[in-house]
């Protein structure tokens, strides 16, 4: 299956150097942007972005909290690699401390509370690490 991959990325490399230039007049009312091969790898590798995560999903256990926003922004690693068998991975990580209101619905509470988010600063491409 690698090698799969491998022959048809190959193709795909020579066949965008072997396609004709791309005109950059714009296309008659049309606003929509084509982004070629370059911009596609460049914007795709491996690499630390800044992605919204759920609270929730970060701390599972408070099912009888409500927490607003429920979503953070942070800097997480994604991307794809160049194997299947490898997969992006942090290097470098740092806890933010992120305020957010906490509501009790039973107990019609509502308080700000601070929670501890872990940030991936630094990326790359290693080793799938297997499921148990």
């Amino acid at each position: 299956m690698t090698n799969l991959v491998s022959i048809l990325l190959i193709l795909t490399v020579v066949l965008v150097h072997l396609s004709p230039a791309q005109d950059s007049a714009p296309l008659s009312k049309s606003h929509s942007k084509v982004m070629l091969f370059h911009e596609a790898w460049a914007r795709s590798v491996c690499r630390s972005l800044e992605r919204m995560v759920q609270v929730e999903q970060e701390y599972p256990g408070g099912v009888e909290h409500i927490f607003s926003p429920g979503c953070v922004p942070l800097q997480r690693c994604s991307g794809c690699c160049s194997d299947e068998k490898l997969e992006c991975y942090p290097t470098r990580t740092q806890n933010v401390t992120i305020q957010l209101l906490r509501i009790t619905p039973a107990e019609r509470t509502r308080e700000y509370v601070l929670l501890s988010f872990l940030e991936h600063h630094t990326c790359e491409c290693r080793c799938r690490q297997p499921h148990i």
